[in-house]
């Protein structure tokens, strides 16, 4: 249970973020709930006056439909037919009085009276407010959904019934387009959740659903109704004689989620497998560290947590949340970093380097870049210091039925290792990267270490399984924060994916295809899994490696065929492209293939070939005759490939470069 005291610890070191809310993206606000409430949609509100009389009705839209909901564990984790109402705020079924009057389902019929009789008690509690009275003195009158209608929130048919959903012969029969209720509520009208709301009489004043005092106020009084019911105990996660829970929360990934981390509800049938004969003998915990640690989580989750498929993946310090995220790639990591001055300095580096026309400079800007990241993980070591932030935790939540929420990854680190281990991934998992930057319209290219979810994307492709891919995410994990060694079927699953590179459907001569973007990713994997050899990213003119060697032959090979295309104007394939899953396969034999259809290009350019023919020679006499031969290659073969034709100017910014060599040899 060491997950939930830290969950429980952040929270009181966030106590100040309960009820502020705030936006991810462009996605649902989110807030740290306080104890004993949760977070509903609304889609009606409803607002009185200073008197408690109707003023107006609204339909919410639904970037504003987060609101904080006043609940008993019964009501937050009703389900079905459960009669079990929140405080306050709604459904209509609940709220409204008249709802049987205007043609309810029978089945609802004790929705309103249980909500009633709550509130009342609340009301007439010394744990009362203004607020509260006022709510429900409008409630008990009986005319909310009257009210509603009168506002064209809610409509009704010819026999004054709800019109429960808007179909396109309503539209004809009224003369009215779709109203807006109908376009934010999922089913039934009458499944709309209402809020209340009091106009304000200063501009500071907050609604209800975010009323602090009004939070406290309700805490004070679900503790004192509990005081005489719930059982007491001791809490296993504090250690304290507390209020034990005998339910815990739910909706922890998203609003809808009904699974549970922690249930105890198969007292029939199973009856707890045998082994207890009540769920407080396999564990005891307080509500409030429940509540704390569950709305901790829930606001980790939406806050900073990643998402593959059902699987929610966090990361997070116990004192300070925002931290690095171990899925980030290099310049996720250094947009995100508080070293101001060190991403002015990137930007005007990748500005020099796309004004550039030097290798030199453009080498230069690749160094700064892998440096930069480096030095934002010592800002952040330092800032960890300072704050007092000693433990990291990376988790991972899943769930294999709707009813049941597992933990599928834990790991707790000290902040200088995680930091350690996250530099030490990015320094060994790099490589040449580029990316097309839609905002300022430019393509980047740079050294680095690729998000996690391109390596995923990369290695399965785009219409992979979502249940593979996540499993992937966690596989990758331990490789990042704990020095795990990448997984070999990994490596291999995306070698022969990028062997074959007439089966992606992007343009293959595109520096920012999707190919290309795979070859890169490989080879960073395949110079982390080799990353005793200190594999260098500059060609390595010396390295023996056969794989390596024979990689080299095809980058020549497909430099001087794509530079030969390129002054005559044509765009197709080279034959180092056509035959590259082949040339994997059977090097020797191939390449006798693709070196003879080279001879025309050869012809072609004269003496200016002497260049690209030296050098063809160098590398094969490197290969031995022992291993001039049709064993397939290995991973190697493509960072042997890469490196060559990244020396070489890949089709660009090299050809006046290139020419000038082939001019000094042919002399």
């Amino acid at each position: 249970m060491s997950w939930m005291k830290r969950l429980y610890d952040v929270y009181d070191n966030n106590v100040k973020q309960v009820g502020e809310f705030k936006s991810r993206g462009e996605g649902q606000r989110f807030t740290l709930l306080p104890i004993s409430h949760v977070t509903q949609s609304a889609q009606i509100e409803v607002t009185l006056d200073r008197d408690g009389n109707f003023f107006q009705a609204e339909v919410v839209p639904k970037e504003e439909a987060r609101t904080i909901v006043p609940a008993t564990l019964n009501s937050a984790n009703r389900a079905g037919a459960k009669v079990a109402g929140h405080f306050i705020h709604d459904k209509l079924f609940y709220v409204a009085a008249d709802y049987m009057k205007y043609g309810g389902a029978q089945k609802r019929a004790d929705n309103y009276p249980q909500y009633i009789g709550q509130m009342e008690d609340w009301a007439t509690s010394e744990f009362s407010h203004p607020k509260v009275e006022l709510i429900y003195n409008y409630v008990k009158k009986g005319n909310v959904i009257r009210d509603l209608v009168e506002s064209k929130v809610l409509f009704v048919d010819e026999n004054g019934k709800l019109i429960e959903k808007w179909t396109s012969s309503n539209a004809t029969k009224y003369g009215i387009e779709k109203p807006d209720i109908y376009k934010v509520v999922t089913g039934d009208s009458s499944e709309s959740l209402v809020r209340f709301n009091l106009l304000r009489e200063h501009s500071t004043d907050l609604p209800v659903w975010e009323d602090k005092e009004l939070f406290q106020i309700f805490q004070n009084y679900l503790a004192h109704t509990m005081d005489g019911t719930a059982a007491k105990g001791l809490c296993y996660i504090s250690g304290e004689i507390a209020t034990l829970a005998e339910q815990h929360g739910s909706r922890l990934r998203n609003a809808g989620d009904m699974s549970k981390l922690i249930s105890s509800n198969d007292d029939k049938g199973f009856t707890y497998r045998g082994r207890f004969d009540k769920p407080s003998q396999a564990v005891q915990i307080g509500y409030d560290v429940s509540q704390k640690a569950h709305s901790a989580l829930r606001w980790l989750i939406q806050r900073q947590g990643y998402r593959a498929d059902t699987r929610n993946f966090v990361t997070f310090g116990v004192k300070n949340p925002a931290v690095v995220q171990p899925f980030q790639g290099t310049l996720d990591i250094l947009k995100n970093s508080n070293e101001s001055d060190a991403l002015d300095e990137l930007e005007l580096e990748l500005e020099r380097e796309l004004s550039s026309n030097d290798e030199t400079e453009r080498d230069y800007t690749n160094l700064v870049i892998a440096e930069q990241v480096q030095q934002a993980f010592q800002g952040m070591k330092h800032n960890f210091l300072i704050e007092g932030v000693d433990h990291i935790i990376v988790m991972a939540v899943d769930a294999a039925t709707t009813g049941r929420l597992a933990i599928v990854y834990y790991q707790e680190l000290d902040s200088a290792l995680f930091l350690d281990e996250l530099s030490h991934w990015h320094r060994t998992c790099k490589w040449y990267q580029i990316y097309y930057d839609a905002d300022n319209k430019k393509v980047v290219d740079y050294v680095g270490t690729p998000s996690t979810y391109h390596i995923v994307e990369s290695v399965y492709g785009d219409r992979a399984d979502p249940r593979i891919k996540k499993e992937l995410f966690t596989r990758l994990l331990p490789c990042i924060v704990d020095h795990a060694a990448i997984p070999k079927d990994i490596v291999r699953a995306i070698f022969n994916r990028v062997k074959n590179p007439l089966s992606f459907k992007d343009d293959l001569l595109s520096r920012t295809g999707e190919w290309q973007r795979t070859l890169n990713i490989a080879c960073a994997l395949i110079r982390k899994q080799y990353e005793k050899e200190e594999i260098n990213m500059t060609l390595e003119i010396d390295n023996p490696s056969r794989d390596y060697l024979f990689g080299r032959l095809l980058g020549v090979a497909e430099v001087l065929e794509r530079k030969e295309l390129n002054r005559r104007g044509e765009k197709r394939a080279t034959n180092a492209t056509r035959y590259f899953n082949a040339f994997s396969q059977r090097p020797a034999r191939t390449w006798m293939t693709i070196r003879k259809q080279l001879h025309p290009y050869q012809v072609r350019r004269g003496e200016n070939i002497s260049y690209y023919n030296k050098l063809i020679r160098e590398i094969e006499d490197r290969i031995s005759v022992e291993y001039m031969n049709n064993e397939a290659l290995g991973p190697l073969f493509l960072l042997g490939y890469s490196s060559q034709v990244k020396d070489m100017g890949n089709y660009t910014n090299k050809e006046q470069k290139e020419e000038n060599i082939d001019d000094n040899n042919s002399e």
